[in-house]
């Protein structure tokens, strides 16, 4: 049985299950998908998808949240989104990955599941803020990102990528900010 996070139009996130390893490795076998993923020739394995899909079960688990499977209302895989613990300031991170052939067909997709997923965030956990961190040559999720309220905090490698990272504070740590 799948477990239904959320609804947005004609997609929902859903939790990962054990057996999608081989749907997360077909995303990443795209090379206009995984470029965006890896600065090692996109070299991604069948023990990454592994553990990828182990770590969005456990972060569920642990959290309370993770990377959910974004899937078409016929069960069709078209990318996932979500959240995970960026390792590097053990804040938490927004990110996506979806086919582009599903964006090109919704290019509002993106935005749309980003902004459900920002107040679900605010709404449910206790957090001050979010990040999130675009390869700097990453034009279309850094265009998403502004778009959703982030704003630039700095630029760093990640992974062995050049990244810039976004943050949003939460709505109560606006209000605070913005009445000191």
């Amino acid at each position: 049985m799948q477990h239904l996070v959320m609804q947005n139009g004609s997609v929902r996130l859903e939790q990962f299950q054990k057996d999608d390893v081989d749907l997360v490795r077909n995303l990443w076998s795209d090379p206009r998908v995984a470029r965006f993923l890896s600065s090692d020739d996109n070299a991604w394995s069948c023990d990454a998808a592994e553990t990828f899909v182990a770590d969005a079960i456990a972060d569920q688990e642990r959290h309370g949240f993770s990377r959910w499977k974004v899937v078409t209302v016929f069960g069709e895989l078209i990318g996932w989104a979500g959240f995970a613990i960026l390792d590097e300031t053990s804040e938490v991170e927004l990110d996506y990955c979806f086919f582009l052939d599903a964006i090109e067909d919704d290019p509002g997709m993106p935005e749309r599941i980003s902004r459900d997923l920002i107040d679900w965030f605010f709404e449910n956990t206790y957090f001050s803020h979010l990040v999130s961190v675009v390869r700097t040559d990453n034009r279309m999720v850094r265009n998403v990102m502004l778009e959703c309220g982030f704003c630039y905090r700095e630029s760093r490698r990640i992974n062995g990528m050049p990244c810039d990272v976004f943050q949003m504070l939460s709505p109560s740590m606006q209000s605070f900010v913005l009445s000191a």
